[in-house]
C-alpha cells in the first residue's frame, strides 16, 4: 500500500510541476530608438534627424565660440579700465546664453518629436511590430514591454530582445 501511495504522490507531484511550468511567463523589453537607430538609419527620414542633429550642434559650437569670444573681449575691456564696453559685452553675453538655452530646448524638442513620430509611423512601425511578434513568438515570450516605459523599475539584460528583433529586420529586409 504504501507503495502505490509513493508512487500516487511522485506522479502527482510530477503533474502538478509540470503544471506549474506551463504558466511561467517570459516577459521581453525592447529599446525601440536603438531599433529605428540601428535598422532604419539610411532611411531618408533618420537622415533628416541626423541632419537636424549635426545643425543644432554646428550652430551651439559657432555661438560657444562667439560667447568665448565675447567674454575674452570683455576680460580686455575690464583690464584697460573702459567699464561701459565691459557692461555691453556683458549683456550681450547673457542675452547669447539665453538664446542658447532657448535655442537648444526647441531644437532638442523638434529633435525628439521628430523621432518620436518617426517610431509611430505606420510604416516604420507595422515592421517593427511584425519583427518583434516573430522573435515573441519564436523565443516564447507572451510580452513585450517598451525599455523605456516608466513603469518598468527593473529588468535583466537577459530579458531584452532589441538585437534579435534587429537582426530580423535585417533578415526580412
Amino acid at each position: 500500500m504504501k507503495k502505490y501511495r509513493l508512487f500516487f504522490i511522485v506522479i502527482l507531484l510530477g503533474f502538478s510541476s509540470h503544471l506549474f511550468a506551463e504558466k511561467l511567463t517570459m516577459i521581453g523589453v525592447v529599446d525601440l530608438t536603438k531599433i529605428v537607430s540601428n535598422y532604419f538609419k539610411d532611411s531618408a527620414a533618420w537622415r533628416e534627424i541626423d541632419t537636424l542633429t549635426q545643425k543644432v550642434e554646428d550652430t551651439t559650437n559657432a555661438k560657444l565660440t562667439e560667447i568665448q569670444n565675447l567674454q575674452a573681449k570683455k576680460i580686455d575691456a575690464e583690464n584697460k579700465g573702459d567699464q561701459t564696453l565691459a557692461l555691453q559685452l556683458d549683456n550681450e553675453i547673457v542675452k547669447d546664453k539665453q538664446y542658447l538655452q532657448e535655442y537648444h530646448k526647441i531644437m532638442s524638442d523638434r529633435i525628439s518629436k521628430k523621432k518620436e513620430n518617426l517610431l509611430t509611423s505606420s510604416g516604420f512601425s507595422k515592421q517593427i511590430i511584425d519583427a518583434i511578434g516573430f522573435i515573441a513568438e519564436d523565443q516564447g515570450f507572451s510580452i513585450v514591454l517598451r525599455k523605456k516605459d516608466p513603469n518598468i523599475l527593473y529588468y535583466s539584460y537577459d530579458v531584452d530582445i532589441t538585437d534579435k528583433v534587429i537582426d530580423r529586420l535585417m533578415k526580412v529586409k
